[in-house]
């Protein structure tokens, strides 16, 4: 079987930075990824590109077996997208912000209401009416991974949705994530790898644009150990220096 999102030595240049060096990975379909590193070493430019919301300057990536270009945009219906920096139109209220959303995926008019209430009490968004604005950090990644879900996407990109919740709600949305694990495909961005050891099977051990190294869960008996082989294993190829993101 192809894979769902296969990036072939993926370069990305902003001015004279390298942001993206040779990145090359893929993901299968129903797999549930971790791209892991530390602030700064090209996650979220890499959930950009695999959005096509931001080109690539070298390379080849592939969307099931099309190449995606600039103008290759359809298949963007079929993610849900949560950015580290969102879009929001600010002055929305969270229920006039999901219907355009959910109006924009092509969703029947009729089945509108009933996925914003849904989606309001599994998020616990308890001042739907405010404005975007005035809502807290907290609130408004809620409403992100809101905007992100409604029209049930397969796959969903996620860069690091978990940075403004607080623990209760981070658990909440966790567990939200794993009920869907049968169902869907994920790459999710952190800068911990304890943020999202329980969730994924896989990790991608990003630095200075590209993949350092691949684990799999399955191979450890335990976070902690998986943990501990990952620093071994980075130390002694002295691939990176700086193991902050290992939590």
């Amino acid at each position: 079987m192809n894979p769902l999102f296969s990036l072939q030595n993926i370069e990305k240049n902003y001015f004279d930075k390298l942001a993206l060096d040779g990145l090359t990975f893929s993901i299968s379909e129903g797999h549930y990824t971790g791209l892991i590193g530390n602030n700064g070493c090209g996650k979220t430019t890499t959930i950009l590109i695999l959005a096509n919301i931001l080109s690539y300057d070298g390379g080849e990536y592939f969307f099931k077996d099309t190449l995606v270009t600039s103008k290759y945009q359809s298949f963007k219906r079929q993610l849900g997208i949560v950015l580290s920096n969102p879009y929001y139109i600010e002055d929305f209220d969270v229920r006039t912000y999901w219907k355009f959303v959910a109006r924009f995926q092509e969703i029947e008019d009729s089945g509108i209401d009933i996925r914003i209430n849904d989606l309001l009490t599994l998020l616990e968004i308890d001042k739907p009416n405010l404005k975007i604005k005035q809502l807290s950090k907290g609130n408004q990644a809620k409403v992100s991974l809101g905007a992100a879900l409604i029209h049930n996407p397969g796959t969903l990109l996620l860069d690091e949705p978990f940075v403004n919740l607080d623990i209760n709600t981070t658990e909440k949305i966790v567990a939200l994530l794993k009920s869907l694990k049968e169902k869907k495909t994920m790459l999710i961005t952190s800068h911990n790898l304890n943020m999202v050891a329980d969730l994924c099977d896989r990790f991608l051990i990003m630095d200075q644009g590209k993949i350092v190294l691949e684990v799999n869960k399955t191979d450890y008996p335990s976070v902690e150990m998986l943990k501990t082989a990952v620093k071994e294993q980075l130390s002694s190829s002295n691939k990176i220096e700086n193991l902050s993101w290992l939590g």
